[in-house]
């Protein structure tokens, strides 16, 4: 139990990390990063997901101390970039889990 205890701590700390450095963005990126959060975690939970979200911030975080503007990052349409990210990474969504328990259903 104290393994759990442990690793519930460290998740805890790195979301609380997490959500610090997205406070520190610049408006637009935060507003974007909030909205891209949101959306992602409507298809998946979990340290997959919150894999990805943690590289997202990264890119933003880079993209903002190089100075450039939101739209040179995520192009003209944040859906099109989220959903891109969603279609990278299928194994983290559970649409992809349940089109495979749908499938290995007649197997």
């Amino acid at each position: 139990m104290f393994k759990w205890y442990k690793k519930y701590r460290e998740e805890k700390r790195d979301y609380k990390l997490y959500k610090k450095r997205i406070a520190a963005l610049p408006e637009d990126y935060k507003t974007a990063m909030k909205a891209i959060e949101t959306y992602l975690w409507n298809f998946a939970k979990g340290a997959g997901m919150f894999e990805i979200l943690k590289n997202v911030l990264e890119m933003f975080e880079n993209a903002a101390a190089d100075n450039l503007e939101l739209k040179a990052v995520i192009g003209d349409d944040l859906a099109e970039f989220a959903d891109n990210l969603l279609n990278e990474y299928p194994e983290e969504t559970w649409m992809d889990k349940q089109r495979t328990k749908l499938r290995d259903s007649i197997k």
